[in-house]
């Protein structure tokens, strides 16, 4: 059974680091301390430690103290991304934030920009790491996915990155939390079908249905998910969903033994009525 990993080969070496970051829904704000949306991903405002930068053509400068020397410079790295984050159909943006305050640290960060009417609001940003070598950004079925080199634990700041490493991210609000994979986990993304007698995932990209293991901790979840989105849907219809777990042994009866294997799903990413499979992009 063949299952989908979000990253990508980068020509270092093999150690990954694998970090998801899911959104959940931000706590309530006061209408008038929430900025207006930005016509561009550059535009908008992003937040980094609790500080808000609103963002001018890609930057903006800020005093570190009132009246000091030093200056905080919150910069776009590279280009903005696009794809669909929410599941409105329409693009956001996803981009690479560098802050550098006077000292010798260049730190980067993670933010999303999400498309409200034509205008974009910035998320929270998400700290990657300080001084890495960003490798790719990528928005793929949702999730918001960067590539970089990093030093492995121990070694000076001066030692050029070298550790392949990853974060992963996905949005349905505007609040980053942090979901670690476990050992032997990885993150799958494909079609879930739920019924009588039928519990399968299908990966994107395969015709080979796994079976969904009884003791899959997200298995609520995905019960929920499926019976609130697929309510006015056919009996049997596939609903796309972002799991992390890892593949078992099949059942050795019951419905599942004539499966070509099993799925334990730890967790839930999102789920999206949909042919998502088709278009990595959406």
């Amino acid at each position: 059974m063949e299952l989908i990993r979000l990253a990508y080969k980068t020509g270092l070496p093999l150690t990954l680091t694998a970090i998801i970051l899911v959104c959940t829904a931000a706590q309530p704000v006061a209408e008038s301390t929430l900025p207006l949306p930005a016509p561009t991903p550059g535009d908008a405002t992003y937040r980094i430690d609790g500080e808000a930068y609103a963002l001018r053509d890609g930057q903006v400068i800020v005093e570190s103290l009132p009246g000091a020397a030093s200056k905080t410079m919150v910069q776009v790295y590279g280009e903005p991304v696009q794809g669909d984050l929410d599941g409105d159909g329409v693009p956001d943006a996803a981009l690479l934030l560098v802050q550098t305050t006077g000292g010798s640290g260049t730190f980067y960060y993670l933010a999303a920009a999400i498309n409200r009417d034509g205008g974009f609001v910035g998320t929270r940003a998400v700290y990657v790491g300080d001084r890495i070598a960003p490798l790719k950004l990528a928005i793929r079925y949702g999730v918001v996915i960067i590539d970089y080199a990093d030093r492995r634990p121990g070694e000076a700041m001066s030692t050029p990155p070298s550790l392949a490493a990853s974060k992963y991210l996905v949005c349905r609000g505007e609040v980053l939390e942090q979901i670690p994979l476990a050992d032997g986990e990885l993150i799958a993304v494909g079609e879930v079908v739920i019924g009588h007698e039928v519990r399968s995932f299908t990966p994107c990209g395969t015709d080979q249905a796994a079976w969904l293991v009884g003791d899959s901790p997200a298995l609520p979840a995905m019960l929920a998910a499926y019976h609130m989105d697929m309510t006015d849907a056919s009996p049997y219809a596939p609903l796309f969903m972002v799991l992390t777990g890892q593949p078992v042994a099949r059942p050795a009866e019951g419905f599942g033994k004539d499966f070509t294997g099993g799925f334990r799903a730890s967790g839930l990413v999102l789920s999206r009525p949909g042919a998502f499979c088709a278009d990595p992009g959406r």
